[in-house]
């Protein structure tokens, strides 16, 4: 997996005063546009870091699975190496024993076979004596060598073991060398968002900058709009309210403009210093960019959070198509957690509040005040 940064020309703050509020407009309008796009980045990155995140996490499950086995491994070699031990101090005794008979009976064999024949009651009894020693002596054998041979097999077993944990091992490095690498790519993804967020940042001032010029440029014209009625009137001439300030109307953010029922709509009635036409869920980040709030993946009680459409909260998605916002009540920096609370159409309460502990916290979009 690999992670670039695509760059985006921010424009550099403009002049103190433009020529016309016409050309700060368009300037502000070129900021906004840079933003959108630096926004449409840092949703990429970030999903990019989820993913990572997950990889390393399935990652290190999968190094402990290793671990495990070559543990089970490790105790089974022991356990095979234990037994061998024994049979081979088995297979001496037995050994000892049966060379001593075979040396005594050699010894003794003249004595042996003078003793059974004279003491045996009849040539049946003599021949039943032969064959029981004979039996016996067989008997020490055969127990021999089924010892021997379960020593052989133990023996095997263990080879195998043994192999089989010199895979796991392997394996296991694989899997390590594997999350140095993912460790590598997150690290890289995390300076990736930390440079968009940057540059976001600076996007904002200038666009404050922008702004300020827009206001100056504006009054200015109204001034000179003015002016040029007041001469009028004084000649006689009639002009038309309609005329000052045209193109200019305030636009009011009181109040709720979005749907009851829909995630927006909750967030706006909880955060009223959101904005009244910022769109759907996953267009907030960039709205608000473009309206000159901080947005970054720092996570803090009393922001927005925005997800991305198809994004993850928690345990369901957002909206394929709209994503979703929610309130943020409060961070966990250890559990790196965030609670929060929505409303949408899909909980129990559309018009909220419904709480929800969301993990990942600083991978996530949040909006400030």
């Amino acid at each position: 997996m690999t992670v670039s940064l695509v760059g985006v020309t921010i424009a550099s703050t403009q002049p103190a005063f433009a020529s016309s509020s016409a050309a700060a407009k368009e300037a502000i309008q070129k900021n906004q546009d840079d933003a959108k796009a630096l926004l449409k980045q840092i949703a990429a990155a970030n999903e990019e870091g989820i993913k990572l995140d997950q990889q390393i996490k399935d990652n290190s499950a999968k190094i402990a699975t290793q671990e495990a086995a070559i543990k089970e491994a490790t105790d089974e070699i022991d356990n095979l190496s234990t037994k061998i031990d024994a049979a081979k101090e088995e297979v001496a005794k037995r050994t000892t024993v049966l060379e001593g008979q075979l040396i005594s009976l050699q010894k003794t064999s003249g004595d042996v076979y003078v003793d059974f024949i004279l003491n045996s009651d009849n040539l049946t009894d003599l021949v039943a004596r032969t064959f029981t020693v004979n039996k016996l002596n067989e008997a020490s054998k055969e127990a021999l060598a089924d010892v021997n041979e379960s020593k052989a097999k133990l023996t095997d077993l263990k080879d195998n073991q043994e192999k089989a944990k010199a895979k796991l091992e392997a394996d296991k490095a694989d899997l390590e060398k594997q999350k140095t690498n993912l460790l590598d790519l997150k690290d890289k993804a995390t300076k990736n968002q930390n440079d968009l967020t940057k540059k976001i940042n600076d996007n904002k001032k200038a666009l404050t900058a922008l702004k300020a010029d827009y206001d100056k440029a504006n009054k200015a014209e109204t001034e000179k709009e003015l002016k040029e009625l007041a001469a009028s009137a004084a000649e006689g001439e009639k002009g038309t309210d309609s005329s000052v300030g045209e193109g200019k109307k305030a636009t009011s953010s009181a109040g709720n403009a979005y749907a009851w029922g829909q995630c927006t709509w909750y967030v706006k009635a909880v955060a009223p210093w959101a904005g009244n036409s910022w769109g759907n869920g996953n267009q907030w980040g960039a709205s608000a960019a473009a309206a000159g709030f901080t947005v970054d993946h720092n996570p803090a009680a009393g922001t927005i959070i925005s997800f991305a459409a198809g994004q993850k909260v928690g345990s369901w998605a957002a909206d394929p198509s709209y994503g979703h916002v929610a309130y943020v009540q409060s961070y966990d920096a250890d559990k790196n957690t965030v609670t929060i609370s929505q409303g949408g159409l899909g909980f129990g309460s559309p018009a909220g509040p419904n709480t929800q502990t969301v993990s990942n916290a600083r991978s996530l979009t949040y909006i400030h005040k």
